[in-house]
């Protein structure tokens, strides 16, 4: 255990450590100090955050419960309701049947509606229908008044039809 070190080179040894271990203390003490301000500046954040948060869910849950409402109040009747067979009756009564179910703000044309009848009763349909037999039913449903032409057809764009009155009619 003998040291080869004079006293004078021991005690010069041991200041600087204890001059380094100052200078430590003092710096973590002055970092403790800017994480004890960035702790309290992070929590007065991070309250400040949730209260905005907590209130801005409030009102997108209020907001969503609006939309929820008008949507049930404008949609059309679930599938489960349809009284309508393919197998029984003309099938002007289910292109009837079909354009009484869009919402009334929706506009649709005799494709669309071909297209929904061929999903929904065209297993019991004896031919598929096409877009030209809906469009005919179309038509009386416009001039019975139960529907409202939007958009006049040409020969090479259908004819636009809505439940809704449009707000400047169509010319004829």
């Amino acid at each position: 255990m003998g040291s080869n070190l004079s006293v004078a080179q021991m005690l010069a040894e041991l200041e600087a450590k204890i001059r380094h271990h100052r200078q430590q203390q003092e710096h973590h003490a002055q970092r403790e100090v800017f994480h004890r301000e960035q702790k309290t500046s992070h929590a007065a954040e991070l309250e400040t955050s949730l209260e905005r948060f907590e209130a801005f869910q409030a009102a997108a849950a209020a907001a969503g419960e609006l939309v929820e409402r008008h949507r049930a109040a404008t949609a059309p009747p679930s599938p489960g309701e349809e009284p309508v067979d393919g197998s029984k009756g003309p099938v002007s009564r289910l292109v009837a049947h079909v354009a009484r179910r869009w919402r009334p703000e929706d506009t649709f044309g005799a494709t669309v509606v071909a297209l929904e009848v061929n999903r929904r009763y065209g297993a019991s349909l004896r031919k598929p229908l096409d877009g030209r037999g809906a469009s005919v039913t179309l038509r009386r449903l416009e001039r019975a008044g139960e529907i409202h032409l939007v958009q006049k057809g040409t020969a090479h764009r259908e004819a636009l039809y809505s439940r809704t009155r449009p707000a400047v009619p169509p010319r004829r």
